[in-house]
């Protein structure tokens, strides 16, 4: 068995046909497909073991702790492929030779790892995402490398959209922690601090659907809590493996998740500015933090960085956490979120 496509399934029963009609239909036929039903309450699970009952290469778990994490982790333990895929159940394959060009890309380079690019499904219509080509052809060391690949505008944290080889994670024990979300960016974090070789192709071969139901597009209030514990899991990753000089994916990690947060609190509190303020003011009294707003605000390790613009901005930022200038801060946020200016610079770019 070559190739292992893992799919958590969550109260997807309106989307899940499509995901796996998607692997299916590939060129590629040397593959599992592992669905890993996670205590959904819709139909999800008999859609997973009709499926099942008509493939032979198609397995069924059942993952009683409700988590993605602990459902993906599931799916890599019961794995038997060389090579391994993550599709999410709400997302698909938009092209069926893109397997079968992702195993002739990653044993013809050697690599750990092969990205393609991706379209976004947004209100029905889809729509091309940043291609990887803004910061794949950077030197894997680089800070422009980590910021632009992991940050704005790349597509590195992602684990949808890529093959990778088996080995590699077992070799280095890398699993996903048990984070709220964005354990896909701890989990590519530990990938690159472990030295994972990257393979890039053009083909956009993955499409991610706007899912107003998924973690990722709801509100949570422990949200600061996970980023920061992310944060310290990533410290942890880089003092272990010796890779100290990678601390600005540290740095960067807090930046995103203060203003990310500021946005979210901004929505779902009626839009208010004082939601802002509050989020700022919290992230502002963090010890780690403070230290991260202070390496910031004096440029440490940004000379690397290709966009004269997000130095300006993420250096004003922390010189107004570092003085508590948490009002003037919650009108500039207010601002860029009416004028939709975070969406551009984003991969994804405006969500319409």
């Amino acid at each position: 068995m070559k190739v292992s496509i893992i799919v958590p399934v969550y109260n997807v029963e309106k989307y899940l046909p499509e995901a796996l009609e998607s692997v299916i239909k590939q060129t590629y036929t040397d593959w599992e497909l592992i669905l890993v039903e996670n205590r959904s309450r819709d139909r999800s699970y008999e859609v997973c073991l009709s499926y099942a009952e008509k493939y032979p290469d198609i397995s069924v778990y059942q993952e009683k702790t409700a988590s993605l994490s602990n459902a993906r982790n599931r799916g890599m333990q019961e794995a038997k492929g060389e090579y391994l895929m993550f599709l999410d159940s709400d997302d698909y394959l938009s092209s069926p030779a893109i397997i079968e060009k992702m195993v002739h890309k990653i044993e013809q380079t050697d690599a750990d790892v092969v990205i393609c690019n991706y379209e976004r499904l947004w209100n029905g219509k889809l729509l091309a995402a940043a291609s990887h080509e803004s910061y794949s052809y950077k030197d894997r060391e680089s800070e422009s490398f980590r910021f632009e690949g992991f940050f704005s505008p790349g597509n590195l944290s992602y684990v949808w959209g890529r093959l990778y080889r088996a080995d590699f994670l077992k070799e280095n024990q890398i699993i996903f922690k048990e984070f709220a979300y964005a354990e896909d960016k701890m989990f590519n974090t530990e990938c690159y601090a472990h030295g994972i070789r990257y393979a890039f192709i053009k083909d956009r071969g993955y499409v991610y659907r706007k899912n107003t139901s998924s973690i990722s597009h709801h509100y949570n209030p422990k949200s600061r809590e996970c980023w920061l514990g992310i944060a310290h899991e990533m410290e942890k990753v880089l003092r272990r493996t010796k890779k100290t000089e990678y601390e600005g994916i540290v740095r960067y990690t807090i930046f995103f998740a203060a203003f990310f947060d500021a946005k979210m609190e901004y929505t779902e509190h009626g839009r208010s500015l004082r939601s802002i303020w509050h989020t700022l003011r919290k992230y502002g009294h963090d010890p780690l933090a403070k230290r991260v707003f202070r390496d910031l605000m004096c440029g440490k390790d940004m000379k690397g960085l290709s966009s004269g613009a997000w130095k300006i901005m993420m250096r004003g930022f922390s010189l107004c956490m570092n003085l508590h200038m948490f009002l003037i801060l919650s009108v500039g946020i207010k601002v860029l979120i009416e004028l939709r200016v975070d969406e551009r610079m984003s991969d994804t770019g405006l969500r319409e």
